[in-house]
């Protein structure tokens, strides 16, 4: 399919600049794929709405919510040059390295072995180009990048996100409350993105969860290129994604199994957590596709073959999109998502309108744009269900 079949109008005083008050306090679109149906709701009212969707309590069920609990690092860091010009550094990596690949600005204007200056105070010299095809630096001060970026990170908040460069610091440290889900595992400091589902999830929201039947777990998937790279090609099967590692734990696993043998219904928090359990089952299942393995679902021995890569960091290049405008993917597991809204053109966008059909995705977002909901990463939120519900 070509590219801009998944372009649309987005009016930019729809995408969201700066959180509400409140993290629970989004609207929430409910669609269902096979009634065509969509309906407006409130994010607070999540937990309520699934036990009805699902029939919770009617029918004694249990339903399991998979998060990514990947959290994120102040990736971006301000940089002055000699001339007074000022960039950026967004790191893609962590670690303990000789050179750390990043994405450069302006990259048509550094030069290989330039030094690169704190733009707080240019006499902090920070970071050496090293490389500009592929971008990287190295290290100038003698102190580990974790201690560059806490002192000089900013959250890497997505560019369409376009604050008054006199005001950045005033929303510095809610950004770093707010660009962060309130169950990221601080042992997985991993991603150079949010997986901006969970933003809208609170405490009480949770607890409340556990209150209807809900179980939450969570995987975990780095967040990186792979995510958040634009579609370069005109032809989107022409796409390759960067590679990301995940990671499902044993318990997720076991929970998995007991939810697929009850027949009970699974719901992702956002695109990261359906990608690590797709690609989980992908990397296991090889030669099967999703209908020859539900099939074949109960004469399979599940904890024997799922269980050995639990706890294993794999990798993924996941990329779900319609071959046309009639395809849809039926993912291994799963029955719906709860995602925000998607940039025009990006992989997210496609592997919504993979998960719910071309036409009705058309649908559902020309229905939230002529509706005003607040898109992309601060913006409100979506029950998008693609499974079976009864």
């Amino acid at each position: 399919m070509k590219k801009e079949f998944f372009n649309y109008d987005l009016p930019e005083d729809l995408i969201a600049q700066v959180p509400l008050s409140q993290r629970s306090a989004s609207r929430l679109l409910v669609c269902n794929s096979t009634e065509k149906s969509i309906l407006d709701n409130k994010f607070e009212d999540l937990p309520k709405i699934l036990n009805k969707i699902f029939s919770l309590a009617e029918k004694q069920k249990k339903l399991l919510l998979i998060a990514n609990n990947s959290k994120v690092y102040p990736a971006r860091v301000r940089i002055q040059r000699i001339t007074g010009g000022r960039g950026e550094v967004f790191f893609l990596e962590r670690g303990n390295k000789a050179n750390y690949a990043c994405l450069l600005r302006p990259k048509n204007k550094l030069k290989v072995g330039e030094i690169l200056y704190s733009d707080d105070d240019r006499k902090v010299p920070l970071f050496k180009v090293e490389n500009l095809e592929n971008p990287s630096v190295s290290l100038v001060l003698n102190e580990t990048l974790e201690i560059i970026l806490d002192k000089y990170g900013e959250m890497p908040l997505p560019p369409y996100i376009q604050r008054d460069p006199n005001k950045v610091q005033n929303y510095t440290s809610m950004d770093k409350e707010r660009y962060q889900t309130v169950y990221a595992n601080s042992k997985e400091q991993g991603s150079s993105a949010a997986p901006t589902a969970g933003l809208h999830f609170t405490e009480e929201i949770i607890a409340q969860c556990k209150e209807q039947n809900i179980i939450f777990s969570s995987a975990t998937l780095h967040v990186g290129l792979g995510t958040f790279l634009p579609v370069q090609s005109e032809n989107i099967e022409e796409h390759d994604m960067h590679e990301e590692i995940f990671m499902l734990s044993e318990e997720l696993v076991k929970k998995i199994i007991e939810h697929l043998e009850n027949n009970w219904p699974i719901v992702f928090i956002g695109t990261t957590s359906l990608r690590a359990v797709e690609s989980f089952f992908r990397h296991i299942f090889q030669n099967l596709n999703y209908a020859e393995f539900n099939k074949n679902l109960l004469d399979k021995n599940l904890s024997k073959i799922l269980l050995p890569f639990a706890d294993k960091w794999l990798q993924t290049k996941l990329f779900i999109y319609p071959k046309n405008k009639l395809d849809i993917v039926k993912p291994f597991i799963g029955n719906a998502i709860i995602t925000n809204f998607h940039q025009p053109c990006s992989t997210l966008a496609m592997l919504i309108a993979a998960l719910m059909g071309y036409e009705f995705w058309q649908k559902f977002y020309a229905y939230a744009i002529e509706n005003r909901y607040r898109f992309l990463s601060y913006g409100d939120s979506s029950l998008l269900i693609f499974g079976e519900n009864n």
